[in-house]
């Protein structure tokens, strides 16, 4: 036996030297830089100066390895198994929560309704320090997601910091199916308004249910596809999407790999359901990534759509998982994906950058403009730009404070509580200014940054022993900061009656329609796309060369 598989070798060899063609090199290379990592990993195990935990130490070297490509590419060992699931099949066993991170913190970003975490009394804005027993301070964001997720049935002990008390709760997981459709509704006019969330395996069965209901209620004048915050999913499961309104036989998107004869093109192959004569609108933002954007990306080099937003976040690459030994598993960025007009995408190109030098150089694909079906010019590069552009109040710290510190719950509790009756609730100046009265009065702080390098130049002053004029300046430059720091919550009016809105329609346990309603007062974006799609002769404008 030990001969045969000697001989078996040397066939497999000298095939792979004869067949190989122009990469022959390639096997030798494999074999060889294999043999250096696998001396040093030997070496170091043997006779380094301390004990190695060798499963760390390995772990360490691919994830060095992997860190010198694009951030997509990564190792997944057997713990994070049910991060492969939850893109796959929308499942995983959890207790309900959206994280972030916030500083070295991990936060409570959302709640799920009816999940362990929100049954058990877990806010928004709750701070993460403990998962069973062990610190999750200063731990990566994917690290802590891993953690709280299991079997279902499976217990959790979750301690959380709220403002200065530290609370322990124990939480039992549950399977969650995360839905793709997240929303959907008739709006005034026959015009169907549909939230995509994400491209799971579900995502075309979902897009098909949700398009017939709308127009079996007949009457239906257009659609507005909202991929706002959509982080994508499936590259399968957006063309299924784009399938429902592109005519049959349509370049839907081409898929490139790094060999000459990896290229594939993907074409409409069904009926639409919604049809060319009736018009649409694809709502994006800056966390619009890559499925999401290649729907977008189609319905824009098709003229098919309008799209409305802000920029997208620009992600032209595509991912595979390939299964390794163990229950390990490898994501792998095996292809770039380009619109129907030929357009890459992508935003921050890795491979130009190469910034450690193990790309070889290949000759940079240099086009920037492109065109659409009906002659209109595109541009590659930096995500997908809006046909119109709607900006709405960006991110500023007083909003990232009143989230973080969940103003918006503690405030929506006590209203709640005082207006039990929610017969004809509506956001209003008066409930923004008792807000505003809320958060000036109330224990909710934060500081600036402003306010933070005026402390540390402060205490420069000090250990320094500047004159006190100095430091009075300073001091009082600071308490001017300070009375001023509320200064954005007028120009943010919008977005924080939006939340505001939101969290007291959730406590009152109003119809989802409610929360539709209020994003037609308050989102700017959506009242745009409503607007376009009422008037034909506008909307037609925005496709012509």
């Amino acid at each position: 036996m030990r001969y045969k598989i000697i001989f078996i070798t040397y066939i497999i060899f000298t095939s792979t030297v004869v067949f190989a063609g122009p990469d022959d090199d390639i096997y030798t290379r494999i074999n060889r830089d294999m043999d250096v990592f696998g001396r040093v990993y030997k070496e170091i195990m043997l006779n380094y100066v301390d004990e190695i935990n060798g499963e760390k130490f390995i772990k360490a070297g691919i994830e060095g390895m992997l860190a010198t490509l694009d951030p997509y590419t990564i190792f997944l060992d057997e713990s994070r198994k049910d991060e492969v699931d939850l893109i796959r099949t929308g499942k995983y066993g959890g207790i309900g929560i959206t994280v972030t991170a916030k500083d070295s913190f991990i936060v409570i970003s959302d709640l799920m309704e009816g999940y362990s975490a929100q049954k058990e009394g877990l806010r928004r804005g709750d701070k993460i320090i403990m998962i069973d027993g062990m610190s999750v301070v200063g731990k990566k964001l994917g690290e802590v997601r891993a953690l709280t997720r299991g079997a279902p049935g499976s217990k959790i002990n979750i301690t959380i910091r709220r403002g200065e008390r530290e609370i322990e709760f124990t939480l039992i997981r549950e399977e969650i199916q995360l839905k793709n459709v997240g929303y959907k509704d008739m709006l005034d006019g026959g015009i169907a308004y549909i939230k995509l969330d994400r491209f799971n395996k579900y995502a075309e069965s979902e897009m098909t249910e949700a398009l017939n209901e709308m127009k079996s209620r007949g009457g239906l004048n257009g659609v507005i596809l909202d991929l706002r915050d959509n982080p994508g999913g499936l590259v399968d499961a957006a063309i299924g999407v784009l399938d429902k309104f592109i005519q049959r036989g349509s370049l839907l998107v081409t898929t490139k790999g790094r060999k000459h004869d990896s290229e594939t093109k993907y074409f409409a192959s069904g009926n639409p359901i919604i049809t060319s004569d009736l018009p649409v609108v694809v709502l994006i933002n800056g966390n619009t990534v890559s499925a999401s954007e290649l729907v977008a990306g189609a319905f824009q080099d098709l003229d098919r759509g309008v799209i409305v937003g802000t920029k997208s976040f620009g992600k032209g690459l595509v991912q595979i998982y390939q299964t390794l030994s163990y229950g390990n598993q490898l994501r792998l960025t095996s292809q770039k994906y380009f619109t129907p007009s030929g357009r890459w995408i992508q935003s921050k190109n890795y491979f130009k950058e190469n910034k450690h030098g193990v790309f070889k150089a290949d000759p940079y694909f240099s086009q920037k403009e492109f065109k659409t079906l009906n002659g209109r010019t595109v541009y590659a590069e930096g995500g997908i730009t809006p046909d119109k552009i709607v900006d709405v109040v960006k991110n500023n710290e007083l909003l990232e404070a009143l989230n973080s510190e969940d103003m918006y719950y503690k405030f929506a509790k006590q209203y709640t509580e005082s207006n039990p009756s929610p017969d004809n609730f509506s956001v209003t100046e008066e409930l923004l200014q008792k807000f505003y009265d809320f958060i000036s009065n109330t224990e909710f702080e934060f500081e600036t940054n402003a306010e933070k390098l005026l402390e540390k130049l402060k205490k420069d002053v000090e250990n320094n022993k500047y004159s006190e004029n100095i430091l009075e300046s300073v001091q009082q430059l600071k308490d001017d900061i300070s009375r001023e720091k509320f200064k954005d919550f007028e120009k943010s009016k919008n977005e924080i009656g939006l939340l505001l809105g939101i969290e007291i329609i959730k406590l009152y346990r109003l119809p989802g329609k409610k929360i539709t309603e209020l994003k037609l007062e308050r989102d700017l974006q959506l009242k745009e796309a409503m607007e376009i799609i009422k008037d034909r002769e506008y909307y037609m404008s925005f496709l012509k060369p």
